[in-house]
């Protein structure tokens, strides 16, 4: 029986799974104070707003934990108040109360993040019970990033991180964080496979290269410029945060991590005294005073799991389930702590 107990641990291990008591049913917590019975997610700490990302975790998460019915409901409010754009698949990617009063689309902009997310969902939803309808939903999303998202300038392959707003006269904005990395093979599957694999490699590449300050750190928001070199965005805070930790995130499920430069580092900086940051300034090297939550820690324990280092990551996934039970309200840091334990089949 020991020797059962031992082999079920090291195979858990070994595809990413979270081996505590509270990640396995965190998912239930998840669901009963972020998802309203309509199929809603709201986010507590931003007057219970929806975002089309919200909605992308929520319904890949269902999944992940075989809850038809609860994917069933996201996917449906997310079609029914969402995919209301006039011209294409895409999502709104806000919705909430308006000064009015009456609740609706903020902005009908989209995210990208939200759009693969979603897509990406409804693919592993239709593998997973059969439902050929929710891959021909996603195949019509996925084919509207193909066509207005994806900006082939100054040398790279960049997916916008939304329909507006992003592209100026000589720059390009981009958020590395909306590149969902193991989103593109999926699609790959079911779309153009060489369009997909480049949009995927040319994105690897990019946060590859691009790591910033002594720590290698991608910022939230770059900026390309004519000549194709990337800089931090000058508009923006240069901090590797909130936004860019899942960078890491999506390349650990890609099973890609190892690859960036600033994985290390950014483990180095989890196992510091002082605990890690929330953020980082990339140029000045300052953490802020703010310790990161659970989600942060368990993307660093998932990022050690892949590059071989189990007592970090042991320790790591402990801080992170200690500290998660104490964030009632923090819908965020939740969703990145069930998405690190999301199991991804690399094919």
């Amino acid at each position: 029986m020991k020797r059962l107990v031992f082999c079920l641990i090291l195979w858990l291990a070994m595809v990413g799974l979270p081996l505590s008591a509270v990640a396995a049913g965190q998912w239930e917590t998840f669901r009963d104070r972020f998802i309203r019975s309509d199929g809603r997610v709201v986010d507590p700490w931003q007057k219970s707003i929806t975002h089309s990302e919200g909605q992308g975790y929520a319904m890949l998460l269902a999944v992940a934990h075989g809850d038809r019915e609860t994917f069933v409901r996201l996917w449906a409010w997310t079609r029914t108040h969402l995919q209301v754009r006039k011209t294409d698949h895409l999502l709104a990617w806000s919705w909430g109360r308006l000064p009015v009063g009456i609740q609706a689309p903020l902005d009908f902009n989209n995210a990208s993040d939200g759009d693969l997310c979603v897509a990406w969902a409804l693919l592993r939803a239709r593998e997973k019970w059969n439902r050929p309808e929710w891959e021909d939903a996603a195949r019509v999303i996925i084919a509207d990033l193909r066509r207005l998202l994806v900006l082939e300038r100054y040398g790279h392959t960049v997916l916008l991180p939304g329909y507006t707003g992003f592209v100026g006269k000589d720059t390009i904005t981009v958020n590395p964080s909306y590149w969902v990395l193991p989103a593109f093979p999926a699609f790959a599957r079911v779309d153009d496979p060489v369009f997909w694999q480049r949009v995927h490699d040319q994105a690897l590449i990019l946060v590859r290269e691009h790591g910033f300050g002594p720590m290698h750190l991608p910022p939230d928001w770059m900026r390309i410029g004519s000549d194709g070199r990337l800089e931090i965005d000058p508009g923006k805070p240069p901090e590797f945060g909130y936004e860019a930790i899942r960078v890491f995130l999506w390349a650990a499920l890609d099973g890609s991590v190892a690859s960036l430069p600033g994985v290390r580092p950014l483990l180095a900086e989890m196992n510091e005294e002082h605990g890690p940051s929330a953020t980082i300034n990339l140029k000045t090297g300052k953490r802020s005073g703010n310790r990161a939550p659970a989600g942060f820690l368990a993307v660093g324990a998932l990022c050690a799991r892949q590059l071989g280092e189990r007592q970090e990551a042991h320790r790591l996934q402990e801080m992170a389930d200690e500290l998660v039970r104490r964030e009632k309200d923090d819908y965020y840091s939740q969703a990145l702590y069930l998405l690190a334990a999301m199991r991804v089949e690399q094919q």
